[in-house]
């Protein structure tokens, strides 16, 4: 019984810190891409680590109002979504052209990944820590 109840909070433990670890990395995005403090952030769809750990976000209701959109899907994006900065949370996101970059976990590892033209069609320039993650 205490092997399972060790268990238990070992995973509970592992999974939380994943997830603050996800929103640290979400916040730092949403900062260098709005080049505000506490940009407003529309989340289309569910990502539990941001609405868990928001830290300097202010998550909002309505798109229209929002500085950067995460989509956890592409599918049926609201229109009111379609002139504002899209970032992606899985790999295949980058596959439509409107997202500028995604934040995706690939073999336990979290990845970060920018298309230098769409940051540049977005009038985006990130600071120079984020030159590893920006591909041509």
């Amino acid at each position: 019984m205490k092997k399972i109840f060790l268990i238990c909070i070992l995973i509970s433990t592992i999974y939380s810190s994943d997830a603050k670890l996800a929103s640290t990395l979400f916040n730092k995005i949403a900062n260098a891409v709005t080049q505000k403090t506490n940009p407003n952030v529309y989340i289309y769809s569910e990502i539990e680590s941001i609405e868990k750990y928001p830290i300097n976000l202010v998550l909002i209701n309505n798109c229209s109002k929002s500085d950067i959109v995460f989509l956890s899907t592409i599918k049926n994006i609201p229109k009111e979504c379609s002139n504002k900065i899209l970032f992606g949370t899985r790999y295949s996101h980058l596959k439509d052209t409107r997202v500028i970059g995604a934040f995706f976990w690939q073999k336990g590892r979290p990845n970060i990944l920018f298309y230098r033209d769409r940051l540049e069609k977005n009038n985006i320039k990130l600071d120079s820590s984020f030159n590893k993650y920006i591909e041509d």
